[in-house]
């Protein structure tokens, strides 16, 4: 129990560190960023990659 909740509070200030040199704000993008990273790991430019494709409001659609 103690191993997952430090691998949480780890992984928290992680993305608020991530969170405060992209200058973003709130609860939903970094609960975000804490999802991309159990799927990327720790690597700042995957997190990042991810999290710009995540966050694309249109869709290319190809004819």
């Amino acid at each position: 129990m103690k191993s997952i909740m430090s691998e949480k509070s780890e992984k928290e200030i992680f993305a608020n560190e991530f969170m405060a040199e992209e200058g973003l704000k709130g609860k939903s993008k970094r609960i975000k960023i804490m999802r991309i990273i159990d799927m990327v790991g720790y690597d700042k430019r995957k997190i990042k990659t991810a999290l710009l494709r995540s966050t694309i409001n249109e869709r290319i659609s190809h004819e």
